[in-house]
């Protein structure tokens, strides 16, 4: 046996063994605790003003990150609008979150093109780190409180059915 699996066994003896899962423990608990709750924004919106996530607030909150000129993101936003225009006037706040703030000077021209409603907010460079983002499209659904409901990252056609369908469950709205 080599010295570095040696090693590595020697990690796993029973004296580390309890430290090794308390440590797992806490870094599971933490990973839990943290996916709960959003965390709160406040960002610049196409106006010049700003626009927090308390004033979007309504049942539920639906926050979209995206970028004008992601793919999947063009994929998503049109039946983004539909939901958005569905049911926002049964409780349903929605927020598109731009987040390459190199693109923010094509958004005037691309929500104009694309006819969105869907309020836009400009998060800057440390959104991607801040919302632990690994792909855009990203929907996160979260409650009045700012519970987690769900989260969906990428997108492709048919995905917009189960979002939908969290979206009805967290507005109490029955099939």
């Amino acid at each position: 046996m080599d010295r570095d699996r040696r090693r590595l066994l020697s990690l796993a003896s029973p004296p580390w063994r309890w430290w090794l899962a308390l440590a797992l423990a806490v870094t599971v608990a933490h990973s839990v605790a943290a996916e709960k709750r959003f965390k709160p924004f406040t960002f610049k919106n196409l106006d010049g003003g700003r626009t927090s996530l308390t004033s979007l607030q309504g049942r539920a909150t639906l926050i979209i990150f995206f970028f004008p000129t992601c793919a999947f993101c063009n994929v998503a936003l049109p039946e983004m609008q539909k939901l958005y225009v569905t049911y926002k006037d049964r409780g349903l706040s929605v927020v598109c979150v731009n987040v390459v703030p190199e693109e923010e000077r094509l958004i005037e021209g691309w929500r104009t093109a694309h006819a969105y409603t869907i309020p836009i907010v400009l998060g800057g460079h440390s959104v991607q780190d801040d919302y632990d983002l690994t792909m855009t499209p990203t929907h996160v659904l979260i409650d009045a409180e700012g519970k987690v409901l769900s989260r969906h990252s990428g997108f492709t056609r048919g995905d917009e059915a189960a979002i939908e369908r969290e979206i009805r469950r967290a507005l109490g709205i029955g099939d």
